[in-house]
């Protein structure tokens, strides 16, 4: 009888347990916002949602379906217009953030579900974690420095259902004398800057970096010979990287005649585009992507780009499916890197000019502080 009973205890505990896995993968592939609803339906559902597991799995569930999101600037509100689309255009669903005294929602990049936001007002930098589909804002303290504020950069922690990291790093660079600039990181786990010394390298802008495996790479370029030609000598391009330990270094790039390499993620691999410029190349049309292999720079492809449909490239991404999206702020081009072809994009975004570059993003439930609690 006693054997009777704890078999059927078994089974009863393998049944709850089957229920509940069930019911995770279903929830785990609803939007957030739906999510956010099923959390008042009952206790247990509340407590599963909420839990950093699932919040890890609804995370990866996401990221098997990328969509990117646009910044208006001028809509005219005391709330700030988030897009969220897709790459063949549809428009899914728009968010509106409230932010007090945040005039410019600059978004710089986009990790985990979380949006990295500046804003330069009045002499200062001001810097916000917003999670759009919880709506919740995270606003950073300022850095303890008098210095002018630059570039920005985030690296952020890896999360899977098994390591549940959800930390990040803000890299910012300020500009003081003698043209040295001044390095500083706020991590999410202690919740405060420190200072990382300075140099005279520095990114060229905060929308030139990526972030790969917890390392920011950005783009900068160093001008020669400035005692002798001031500020009209040449420039030599590098990018400056920095891991997640905080250690800064330098990579060369292919080729030193280019004016401004665009940085992607090739497959997690850290690639560049060099398109050729009008002033400087015979092939104007011409574009160049490489990837580093064993810390050698390898060039995959080289191809033209069509002008007769895109008059000037501001903006390179990769997106899903071994695709490329060149573009400015009114017209956008779909490269694919296996057949070779284009296609135009289906965005109506930006065609005013009153949007941002896209910038790719996935939903989530994580917190802006970056801290999960078991």
């Amino acid at each position: 009888m006693d054997d009777f009973k704890s078999e059927l205890k078994c089974l009863q505990n393998k049944n709850v347990f089957e229920v509940e896995e069930l019911l995770t993968n279903i929830l785990s592939r609803l939007p957030v916002k739906s999510l956010l609803i099923s959390k008042l339906v009952c206790k247990y559902w509340m407590n599963l949602i909420c839990n950093p597991s699932f919040m890890c799995l609804q995370l990866i569930q996401s990221q098997e379906n990328p969509s990117h999101i646009v910044y208006n600037y001028f809509f005219r509100s005391d709330k700030h217009l988030f897009t969220k689309i897709d790459i063949n255009g549809e428009t899914p669903q728009s968010f509106l953030l409230s932010c007090n005294g945040f005039k410019y929602a600059g978004a710089i990049c986009s990790f985990n579900g979380l949006v990295c936001c500046a804003d330069y007002a009045k002499g200062n930098f001001y810097i916000k974690i917003c999670n759009l589909a919880t709506q919740e804002i995270l606003s950073l303290p300022p850095a303890p420095t008098s210095k002018s504020p630059g570039s920005i950069g985030v690296s952020f922690g890896f999360v899977s259902t098994i390591n549940v990291n959800n930390h990040y790093k803000v890299f910012q660079f300020f500009r003081g004398k003698e043209r040295l600039y001044e390095y500083m990181v706020y991590s999410s786990i202690t919740a405060s800057w420190k200072s990382l010394g300075s140099s005279a390298l520095h990114p060229e802008t905060s929308y030139s970096h990526v972030c790969i495996n917890g390392t920011v790479y950005w783009y900068g370029r160093l001008r020669l010979y400035r005692e002798l030609y001031g500020d009209n000598g040449p420039f030599i391009g590098y990018i400056l990287t920095v891991d997640w330990e905080e250690n800064f270094s330098i990579i060369r790039i292919p080729e030193e005649d280019t004016v401004f390499p665009f940085l992607i993620s090739l497959e997690g691999c850290l690639s560049m585009v060099f398109v050729a410029d009008n002033g400087r190349f015979p092939f104007p049309n011409r574009f160049d992507i490489w990837v580093i292999e064993k810390s050698v720079w390898v060039k995959k492809l080289s191809d033209t780009i069509p002008l007769s449909k895109i008059n000037q490239i501001d903006y390179v991404a990769a997106v899903q499916g071994n695709q490329i999206l060149f573009g400015n702020l009114r017209e956008y081009l779909l490269y694919n890197m296996d057949t070779r072809n284009w296609r135009e994009s289906n965005w109506d975004y930006g065609r005013d000019g009153n949007f941002s570059y896209p910038i790719a993003y996935t939903e989530s439930l994580l917190p802006c502080n970056g801290l999960i609690h078991s």
